[in-house]
């Protein structure tokens, strides 16, 4: 009789290991497809942030141009970095001149 107990016990020990490995990998798998939807998000925010700063600052620091561009580079890496976003030159550029285009269409509004 224990021999079946212990038989039993083991068997639903390891369903129920199996069952949670499952059970948390699809949990991460969720946590990662909504934390990359908060990522581009929080990546927008910072480079409209980003821009708006830039602005702000290039006449006192005599920039314009590609030298605004790099600003905003510069100061996005730092910003991506203690959210631990890192992105590629292309998607900075990308991020950047969206933000760009949407402050250049308020301001002329």
């Amino acid at each position: 009789m224990d021999q079946i107990t212990n038989i039993i016990t083991t068997t639903a020990m390891s369903i129920f290991v199996i069952l949670t490995g499952v059970v948390v990998k699809a949990l991460k798998d969720y946590l990662l497809i909504r934390g990359g939807k908060k990522a581009v998000q929080v990546v927008e925010i910072l480079a409209k942030n980003v821009v708006n700063a830039t602005e702000q600052v290039a006449g006192a620091l005599d920039i314009h141009g590609k030298d605004k561009l790099n600003h905003a580079k510069v100061s996005l890496i730092e910003a991506l970095s203690s959210h631990n976003i890192h992105l590629s030159d292309d998607e900075m550029n990308t991020f950047i001149e969206a933000a760009v285009k949407r402050a250049n269409d308020e301001w002329k509004k």
